[in-house]
């Protein structure tokens, strides 16, 4: 009888602690605190990349505006070159903020993120001109592309990890795919505003003064997450890691330890091919529908790439709910070898398209452009946040995410290379089809080679390690009672 009323006392036990969603941090239902979770890391993430794309989609304006007179092509790499300085600078963001998401936790991080990411992205908008003080001008905006940067690092280390761990798992592909979306929908946005803006002010009033008015609507997202952000709540995750008191003490230099090295470098050389897919197309796509031979005029240039950016976002929901259901590493894998087969092609079609004039050739390329560097994005959120435990997840997600710009960030200047040894007389000497096609055939190579190595992560549990080992440990006190009884028996 005292056998019989132990053996239901342990199954009770073992129950409670199954059970306990607030213990054990896995998250049954999208409730009020999952979708504050997602419209957060959405507008967030909305805001990276609205920045980003008012960078690019005005690079020809800014560099007659911060620059000495120069060739077009040589004032926009120029440009692009500082915007890639916002890209470099995101480990070290990554390292900062994703050991404080693991400390102090990801809600705290947010915050902080996400109203610096907003200021300092707008006051490119009080920036002097060339015409004012110089080569200052065009110094002062490094200056600013360097702390977007920082902060930008530190804004997806904390938020990837806090909406993956309020999402419930079977829509997990689905909300990392909207989550990612909100990049695509962001640079959409941006180019949306920069059209209407040069529409309705003329490309004259823009170079003059308007250009202003464009990088002040940086406002807006910024609003909207940081009210969102104030009336969250931390994840159970983390909660129940500081309410135990097993909070790692260094999370971020843990990623380096022996067991978790191997992991971070399998990551690092996926995410640096995944770099190579993104800005393929966003930096490289607007330079070659608006610089010669293409004979489209900036604003409808500007518009046509629009048009990809929509399609960029439905490919990164597509591609994370397909991954819900197949995996992340077969999609993944399946996505390069296409990528491989059929990039030449693309941005052939979009070259010659602007070229002749052949609006819908243009367009119908830019969207395939579009989608198939965009989509594999989509289960970046959900992947990296299964590749690492709960106590360090921040700084694996944001410093792995970001690793991959150690090599991959240097775009701006692996196509120009490209370009001027090897491949100008297929690109023609002021644009660079070719060899924004060829960086993409690298990157895929490298993806594909990234994600060979990694296992597959659909299936693993957000949870920490802490309420698995209780589990674990109320499995074997309940099996050692049992046969400690079954002896006195």
């Amino acid at each position: 009888m005292l056998f019989n009323i132990r053996k239901s006392l342990n199954k009770i036990n073992l129950s409670v602690i199954m059970d306990n969603s607030n213990f054990s941090g896995k998250i049954e239902k999208f409730g009020k605190n999952s979708a504050k979770a997602t419209t957060s890391q959405f507008f967030g993430f909305l805001l990276d990349a609205f920045d980003l794309t008012m960078i690019l989609s005005t690079a020809p304006i800014l560099a007659v505006v911060l620059l000495p007179p120069t060739t077009a092509l040589l004032g926009a790499f120029s440009i692009i070159l500082a915007y890639s300085l916002t890209i470099i600078f995101r480990p070290f963001g990554s390292a900062i903020f994703g050991h404080f998401g693991d400390k102090i936790g990801r809600k705290k991080d947010l915050i902080i993120t996400i109203l610096g990411l907003g200021l300092v992205s707008t006051l490119t908008s009080a920036l002097p001109t060339y015409a004012n003080v110089g080569i200052l001008a065009f110094v002062l905006f490094v200056i600013i592309r360097i702390f977007v940067g920082t902060f930008a690092g530190g804004e997806y280390a904390a938020g990837h990890p806090f909406v993956m761990e309020w999402t419930p798992y079977k829509f997990r592909g689905t909300i990392s795919g909207l989550v990612q979306g909100g990049f695509s929908f962001g640079a959409l946005l941006a180019a949306a505003i920069v059209a209407i803006f040069t529409g309705y002010f003329g490309l004259a009033a823009i170079k003059a003064y308007a250009w202003r008015y464009l990088f002040l609507t940086t406002l807006i997202p910024v609003f909207i997450a940081l009210i969102v952000r104030l009336t969250m709540n931390d994840t159970p995750a983390f909660k129940n890691l500081q309410k135990e008191n097993k909070l790692k003490k260094k999370p971020f230099t843990d990623l380096f330890r022996q067991e978790h090295r191997k992991d971070f470098f399998q990551v690092m050389t996926y995410m640096t091919g995944m770099f190579f897919f993104a800005y393929s197309l966003f930096a490289f796509v607007p330079t070659i529908l608006e610089h010669a031979p293409s004979v489209f005029p900036y604003g409808e240039a500007d518009t046509i790439y629009t048009y990809s950016l929509g399609t960029a976002f439905i490919g990164a929901l597509f591609f994370g709910s397909l991954s819900q259901k197949i995996g992340r590493r077969k999609l993944t894998l399946f996505w390069a070898i296409l990528t491989i087969i059929i990039s030449v092609p693309m941005f052939y079609g979009a070259f010659y398209g602007a070229k002749t004039d052949n609006v819908p050739l243009t367009i119908i390329s830019v969207l395939v452009i579009g989608f198939i560097t965009q989509a594999p994005w989509g289960i970046i959120p959900v992947y990296l946040s299964e590749r690492f435990e709960t106590g360090m997840r921040s700084s694996g997600v944001g410093f792995g995410y970001s690793s991959g710009i150690f090599l991959g960030g240097w775009f701006s200047i692996y196509v120009p290379f490209m370009h001027n040894y090897f491949f100008k007389s297929i690109d023609t000497t002021t644009n660079i089809w070719f060899s924004t096609a060829i960086l993409l055939v690298i990157g895929a190579i490298i993806v594909g080679i990234g994600m060979y190595l990694s296992p597959e992560t659909l299936g693993t549990e957000l949870i920490e390690d802490t309420t698995i080992k209780k589990i674990e440990s109320t499995k074997e006190n309940k099996n050692t009672n049992e046969n400690e009884n079954i002896a006195e028996n």
